[in-house]
């Protein structure tokens, strides 16, 4: 390794209508690993272009080069590596880091045209499933038996005390409302630092999730219907919160209105789910949702296209969303499968930003959601796959299927290096790093309730690339197995609050907030071990080094800072008074047991 340093963050990356001026950090010209000559390569018509970089000043930390490219014409990106030459030899940097070979294309460092919206990096989010977050209005409850879901279970009518009971999955509700949000916003955004909030479904739908619509245009009378939505809005429009709703379009509740009628053999609502024997494709083989055919025009003009159609009349005043969570957006399509899913995802894109360019398109994907994210299609993904899978079995020793598995802290590294390596700079920025959610048991309770670990989890969250994005209880321990035990209603009473918790999460949310290096910079792993991880981030002359240790040892670590493109001085360590300074651009610093800890250089 020769030490070469690009991110493509403003400090090394430039962005006009059409062209890029990158630059390159390589060693400095009296090192043994000094470069005596750069290019950059590019393919924009397929073919490999190398186009010679120009020596620049020296930077703080070596010497500079320079170059201006065009941007791809024809992809929603454009794709780079350098190369440079070192005596007889020839290396190369990707996003993943240095090769002794041209890297493959997939890692390639890349920039996209249309960026996801500039406010999206910035944001602390918080995920609230709406039945189990607060009781704000009583006259919306409904007893016991008051309608039978799918006319078979009767609703159950839960005290907020209780837990949720898998029996009684769907149909049982413990009357969390929108009203109630709007009462807890004083803490969300005073007593936490949220700046967004990302709903679970509030649609009309006769189950607690609501993830099986039978109305897209009205809100649940059970939430306190679209009322109580522009009231949410308005207030948080006033405090400057950010607003995104979950938009389910894959498929419908069989009580929908096209269903039933589709069933009823009427045209044109047959064409929306049949096939010509009168068959349905369902989700995941529950025939209680079945699933759209794109394939029908008035499916896509209802749905997206059409100038009423779902996704753009909650973009519209009185609503004024800030964007959309778009429920398992891979398997939308054409007839029975995914067929043409990305045409599909991309219209939607530009019906979404038609409507405000500065909306947020987030997809959910349980796993690798590269190929969505180029570009074209979704702004980011739920970072299940970069971030969620890879810290649970780093931290909990569980994958994503709750199966044993483990990750060394090389291993750890590798994998997330790997997922955000893939993805244009923009998009790895605002990925949503997710340490659980409604379709998982709590990270703690996988942890065992191990609080130092979960500690551990929410530094990492809010110190990594990407938007951090808390489930609502993650902040005061609040445990939960598989669903609807991951469900349970926030305990109010602070006696029931882990205070270690809270008080960590509190102060890492206020790192991000006050640390811009922490929203903009890129990732550049510096070491990593059995159980440790130290990577540093820089941004525009701030400088930040994360280390991660999951071991019952302290450890002692000797870091080479050399190839950042820093200029030496004092590192600090936040939530402490500790302050040490690099010695011929290397560190020593101690990692406790079980901690994540962040240096900030001044």
């Amino acid at each position: 390794m020769i030490r070469l340093y690009h991110q493509p963050t403003r400090d090394f990356l430039t962005a006009t209508a059409d062209t890029l001026t990158l630059r390159l950090q390589t060693p400095p010209d009296d090192s043994i690993a000094a470069v005596s000559a750069a290019w950059v390569r590019i393919d924009p018509d397929n073919e490999e272009q190398l186009l010679p970089m120009q020596r620049i000043k020296g930077g703080v930390a070596g010497q500079l080069w320079e170059v201006v490219i065009p941007q791809d014409p024809v992809r929603p990106h454009t794709a780079y590596v350098f190369k440079v030459a070192v005596a007889d030899d020839r290396r190369w940097l990707a996003a993943d880091g240095e090769h002794p070979r041209l890297p493959p294309a997939e890692v390639a460092f890349r920039w996209a045209h249309v960026a996801p919206p500039a406010w999206v990096s910035g944001q602390i989010f918080y995920q609230i499933f709406p039945d189990r977050f607060c009781n704000g209005d009583p006259s919306l409850d409904q007893p016991d038996g008051a309608y039978h879901y799918l006319g078979q279970r009767p609703l159950r009518a839960r005290a907020w005390h209780e837990q949720p009971q898998q029996a009684d999955g769907p149909n049982e509700f413990f009357h969390g409302d929108l009203p109630g949000i709007v009462q807890r916003l004083d803490y969300l955004q005073e007593q936490l630092g949220i700046t967004a909030i990302y709903l679970n479904p509030v649609f009309h739908s006769d189950s607690n999730h609501k993830y099986d619509t039978i109305d897209y245009f009205n809100v649940d009378p059970r939430l306190g219907g679209n009322d109580a939505l522009i009231e949410l809005r308005t207030r948080t429009r006033e405090r400057g919160i950010r607003l995104l709703l979950d938009g389910v379009l894959n498929h419908t509740s069989v009580e929908h209105p096209w269903f039933q009628r589709a069933r009823a053999g009427e045209l044109p609502y047959s064409g929306y789910y049949l096939d010509a024997d009168g068959d349905y494709a369902s989700w995941k083989g529950h025939s209680s949702l079945p699933v759209l055919d794109y394939s029908n025009a008035e499916v896509v003009a209802h749905c997206y296209a059409g100038d009423g159609a779902v996704l753009r009349h909650w973009l519209r005043p009185p609503y004024r969303i800030d964007g959309w969570r778009l429920d398992v957006i891979h398997m939308l399509g054409e007839g029975p499968g995914a067929a043409n899913n990305a045409h599909h995802v991309a219209a939607m894109r530009q019906s979404i930003k038609a409507e405000n360019a500065e909306a947020y398109l987030l997809g959910e994907h349980f796993f690798e959601a590269t190929q969505w994210l180029q570009g074209d299609q979704e702004d980011a993904a739920m970072n299940y796959y970069g971030f969620m899978h890879p810290l649970w079995m780093f931290l909990a020793g569980r994958d994503l299927n709750r199966e044993p598995s483990t990750l060394d802290g090389r291993e750890f590294a590798v994998w997330l290096r790997e997922a955000r390596a893939k993805l244009p700079f923009q998009m790895a920025r605002c990925q949503l790093n997710l340490l659980n959610s409604h379709d998982t048991p709590r990270l703690l309770t996988l942890l065992q309730g191990n609080v130092r670990r979960m500690i551990m989890a929410i530094r990492l969250q809010m110190t990594y690339l990407g938007v951090p994005c808390l489930y609502y209880g993650d902040e005061i321990g609040l445990q939960g197995g598989e669903d609807p035990d991951c469900r349970r209603p926030f305990p109010w009473d602070e006696r029931d609050w882990n205070q270690s918790i809270l008080h960590a999460t509190r102060e890492a949310i206020g790192w991000r907030r006050a640390l811009p290096v922490l929203s903009e910079g890129g990732v550049t792993d510096l070491e990593a071990g059995p159980d440790h991880w130290v990577f540093a981030r820089v941004s525009r002359g701030q400088a930040a080094l994360v280390g991660v240790n999951r071991g019952t040892t302290e450890l002692t670590l000797n870091l080479s800072l050399a190839g950042l493109p820093i200029q030496h001085g004092h590192w600090v360590r936040q939530g402490g008074q500790q302050r040490l300074a690099a010695d011929q651009a290397r560190l020593t610093l101690q990692l406790p047991t079980e901690a994540t800890e962040l240096w900030v250089l001044q």
